[in-house]
């Protein structure tokens, strides 16, 4: 059995890539309907070889889901970075933020706001060797472990309020099933009324009586819904145990609860279903709201 995991979440690792350089790894993951990834280097460089790498690295882990990973490359101390700094770039930027408007408040410059200005850091860019990159992927499996980590924890932080949800829908469908095996009988009561108020007292043979009200309680016989609905909610409670990667599934699944219940509220509106079908829609709907933060 696989723990089910939440498409939000949080992982972050770093490590030495080589003697000179040391890598920060954050990651942020939203919803999503598909495996999404961006990149955000600080400082720049050529991300388009390593947001593929990058991104068949989650892949090994991921599913869904929209991922913010940046990386922070820094000297690591031991050795030139090769990274030339250009402070005369901040000196202009400060000269020119002492002309801003009074009253407006700016909050301090920090090192990584300096390194996205264009022209800090010698060209924007930096070359990586391929022992760095190779380094570098390794860490990004180490932060986005912890986002799965993180994911499996939030998931299961949504599980009891699921499971209530879904009580209240194994209710809906005892309470239904009985009420279709006793439609037959409340029919028939309610044709003899009828049939007594229009003819006003005139005879009418008993089997034609039983004959319509067999035809009505055809119409309304739910059995089939009855059925199809429970083998629904065993099979959710089955994706839901058995873990893993089953948000697809599952709004699969809720679309077909959804169906069974309006064919059973339109099939046998004798029965007084009104409240008790807009509860359960209710709870379905809940239950796509939770369903759509699982992955």
């Amino acid at each position: 059995m696989k723990p089910l995991r939440s498409m939000t979440g949080f992982g972050s690792a770093q490590g030495e890539l080589s003697e000179r350089l040391v890598a920060s790894v954050r990651l942020a993951a939203v919803n999503a309907r598909f495996l999404e990834v961006s990149l955000r280097v600080v400082p720049r460089l050529d991300v388009d070889e390593l947001e593929t790498a990058a991104r068949r690295v989650l892949g090994e882990a991921l599913d869904r889901g929209r991922v913010l990973l940046t990386v922070e490359l820094r000297s690591a101390g031991r050795a030139d970075a090769a990274l030339q700094l250009h402070w005369e770039v901040a000196d202009a930027l400060m000269s020119a933020l002492q002309r801003r408007p009074s009253g407006l408040e700016l909050a301090p410059l920090s090192l990584r706001d300096l390194l996205a200005l264009p022209g800090f850091a010698e060209g924007g860019t930096l070359a990586l060797t391929d022992e760095e990159r190779t380094a570098l992927l390794a860490i990004i499996a180490q932060g986005r472990d912890a986002l799965v980590v993180e994911r499996e924890r939030e998931a299961a932080a949504l599980m009891p309020g699921i499971r209530a949800v879904i009580a209240e829908l194994v209710a809906f469908h005892g309470w239904i099933k009985g009420a279709n095996d006793e439609v037959a009988a409340a029919l028939l009561g309610r044709l003899r009324e009828r049939l007594a108020r229009l003819l006003e007292g005139a005879t009418v043979p008993e089997e034609r009586i039983v004959v319509e009200a067999g035809l009505l309680a055809d119409r309304a016989d739910v059995s089939e819904e009855v059925e199809r609905l429970g083998a629904h909610l065993a099979h959710l409670d089955a994706l839901l145990t058995g873990g893993g990667q089953v948000g697809k599934k599952l709004d699969f699944l809720l679309q077909e609860l959804l169906r069974e219940v309006n064919t059973t509220a339109s099939k046998c509106r004798e029965v007084g279903m009104g409240e008790r079908v807009v509860a359960a829609k209710s709870a379905l709907e809940k239950l796509r709201e939770q369903f759509a933060n699982l992955e």
